[in-house]
């Protein structure tokens, strides 16, 4: 039946090549698990009105080469890396518009390098008009993760604002693809911020 659609993707490796997508079906539901108790509320998305047509929500795809973020050079020189895990989403139609939701989830690994402590990435999640592969929809959020002392794992999740496109026809994944990744250019580097020291006066009027 049409409706709203909710895909989930296994974790992916860490690997800065990769590119996945799906069609597994799951309980809409399910996104609501992406909303953990330590992360802030997420205001829910406005009501449809129940003359609304249902629409296929599009799917899902990992851009090429940005489902990992590596920080810290390679080898033994890594201090960290970011990878995506899960994806969810869900759709719906109101006043004319489909308003989309997307969840995210990951973890990011310690390289030999690195040390616990909390970072940061960005992630870019957008809406792909198929027809001309141009944007109809993109934000730039930015995910955090912990990593404990004597631990090496952190994980993150996100739950994107609603993002909202043209309707056209209930058959929204033939004319729409939402597209997910890690954008390395990303005002911030993921490192955490390092206090500034201040001169004293006498060495600044220098």
């Amino acid at each position: 039946m049409p409706g709203m659609r909710v895909l989930g993707v296994a974790f992916l490796t860490l690997s800065l090549a990769g590119c996945g997508s799906g069609s597994s079906k799951f309980d809409p539901a399910s996104l609501v698990a992406f909303n953990r108790p330590s992360a802030p509320p997420v205001p829910p998305p406005p009501k449809a009105k129940e003359d609304e047509p249902e629409v296929y929500c599009p799917f899902v795809q990992v851009l090429d080469g940005a489902s990992a973020l590596r920080v810290g050079g390679s080898g033994e020189s890594v201090r960290y890396q970011y990878s995506l895990g899960d994806l969810a989403r869900e759709c719906k139609v109101v006043n004319g518009k489909i308003q989309i939701t997307v969840g995210v989830e990951g973890k990011v690994l310690l390289g030999p390098a690195g040390s616990p402590g909390t970072f940061s990435a960005p992630i870019r999640i957008a809406v792909r008009k198929d027809a001309d592969n141009t944007a109809a929809a993109s934000k730039l959020f930015r995910v955090s993760a912990t990593v404990p002392a004597g631990d090496t794992v952190g994980t993150f999740s996100l739950v994107s604002d609603v993002m909202e496109v043209p309707f056209t026809r209930t058959d929204a994944d033939q004319d729409y693809t939402i597209v997910v990744g890690f954008d390395s250019k990303g005002t911030d580097s993921g490192a955490p911020a390092k206090p500034r020291r201040r001169r004293h006066a006498a060495a600044a009027a220098q």
